[in-house]
């Protein structure tokens, strides 16, 4: 009956009614996971300054790197229960449960306690400088410590909306989040004003954003983790079933592949970022200020990208259906409403972006702490977002292939910005422009990839209308 349900709603439902519906739970999971980000970042910059904030830059290819192996086994998880539970075979979903709970548990006390060890050269290794490599690495160290309660808060979400609780999910993130926001400051500052009176705190500085990253995790993942061990769950965590199960393993792995690959070069490209101004920066502090620059534009940046990729979720599910059924009217208005709403954010973003610069950045760093980041940044990131407004028309249409089936295309898309663009133009303009190469090599790619996702969309828009063509009377 649910199901029949469903189906009548993706097929006859107004489009825009039923794309908010199914976006706005997407956007609120996406805007509360770029909350983590910001918050270490406004609160750190404040109290730390420049070198903070090009310490925690730094840790951005490792933090990458660690979600990338949590979407492998999350995704590839959450896909395989989905297909189980639909099944009717339960046992086979917890064992899966079981699985990814394992592969967790062997990456967090094998592995990272060795990254941890290894913390400052992996810092060293990504461009950090004498400044900033002690900073990161107090923050890798606790991150890596505390990455068991990242898998069980964030990768175990997936599966919390496999198994049918989206509105769990959505809870376990925000509460993390929120945690965050309220255990930061007291970790970070030496006192905390809370208008009445003022409260003693830790004065951890960049150690303290990080237990307070760690502790907030923790706090989520014990809410996911009493929901898979409570009696009468659909979905039970059994301590027989956590285990590795070969022949399940690499159906989990073959899912999860291209979520990871993504993010995998994300974290490439983050570290290649870093690597870049430290070799090509005049002096170790104009190294560490463009790293700290970098750092608050990247952060900026996901801010605004994270509702669109909300829309793009959204419509997923309305675009798999409609494509499949034959409606292919009602999938040209679905896409072309989600381009109106998510392209015209990005634009209205962009030019906000331009406009106010200056307070964006100073509300990272304060001008006693950060005057020089503060003068060279506002400039910087008006370069970087130069050419960043019709990004997301870019991010839906690589979504739209990927919802009708051509993962492929999608995954090609999303590849040929970083790998085939991005890349190459980090490591050919800085020799002509110096540093500033680097910031323009993100503008350049951006227009070259919104030209390539314009061509394949226009290839498969003919498509549909020859489609449409074929069926008229």
């Amino acid at each position: 009956m649910a199901a029949a349900r469903a189906s009548k709603e993706l097929a006859r439902f107004p489009v825009g009614a039923l794309l908010w519906k199914y976006s706005v739970p997407a956007i609120v999971g996406m805007m509360v996971m770029a909350l983590y980000n910001v918050v270490d970042r406004l609160y750190v910059g404040r109290c730390v300054g420049a070198d903070g904030l090009a310490g925690i830059a730094l840790t951005f290819p490792s933090a990458i790197l660690m979600m990338a192996f949590g979407l492998l086994i999350g995704v590839g998880t959450a896909t395989r229960i989905s297909i189980a539970m639909g099944q009717g075979k339960r046992r086979i979903a917890e064992c899966y449960l079981g699985q990814a709970v394992c592969v967790y548990l062997f990456l967090s006390f094998v592995v990272y306690p060795v990254c941890a060890w290894f913390a400052e050269p992996i810092v060293a290794a990504t461009g950090g400088t004498a400044a900033t490599i002690p900073p990161a690495a107090d923050y890798l160290r606790i991150f890596f410590c505390g990455a068991i309660f990242q898998y069980f808060s964030f990768g175990l979400n997936h599966t919390l909306r496999a198994e049918g609780y989206p509105g769990k999910a959505l809870t376990t993130m925000l509460i993390g989040a929120l945690a965050n926001v309220v255990l930061d400051p007291f970790f970070i500052f030496d006192a905390v004003p809370l208008g009445f009176c003022t409260v003693p705190a830790f004065g951890l500085g960049i150690r303290g954003a990080a237990i307070a990253t760690v502790l907030s995790q923790a706090i989520s993942a014990v809410w996911v983790m009493a929901h898979f061990l409570r009696r009468g769950a659909t979905l039970r965590l059994k301590l027989g079933y956590v285990k590795l199960y070969p022949a399940l393993f690499w159906g989990v792995l073959f899912v999860g592949l291209p979520p990871f690959a993504l993010n995998l070069v994300g974290s490439a490209v983050n570290a290649l970022y870093n690597i870049l101004f430290r070799l090509h920066a005049p002096t170790e502090a104009v190294a560490g200020r463009e790293i700290a620059a970098i750092g608050i534009v990247m952060t900026v940046q996901t801010l605004i990208c994270m509702p669109v990729i909300g829309v793009a979720q959204g419509m997923q599910p309305i675009l798999g259906f409609n494509y499949g059924a034959g409606n292919y009217e009602r999938l040209r208005k679905t896409f072309n409403l989600a381009a109106w709403w998510g392209g015209g954010y990005i634009a209205l973003c962009a030019v906000l972006v331009l406009l106010f610069r200056t307070p964006i950045f100073r509300l990272f760093c304060r001008e006693d702490m950060a005057a020089d980041l503060l003068a060279h940044g506002p400039g910087e990131m008006a370069i970087f977002f130069c050419g960043f407004a019709p990004v997301g028309y870019s991010i839906l249409v690589g979504q739209y292939f990927q919802s009708i089936g051509r993962g492929g295309v999608s995954l090609v898309m999303s590849l040929s910005r970083q790998c085939f663009m991005l890349v190459p133009l980090m490591l050919l303009l800085p020799h002509w422009m110096g540093p500033m190469g680097v910031w323009w090599a993100a503008p350049i790619s951006d227009v070259l990839a919104v030209a390539f996702s314009v061509a394949f969309h226009v290839r498969e828009h003919r498509q549909i209308s020859r489609l449409l063509a074929a069926r008229a009377p």
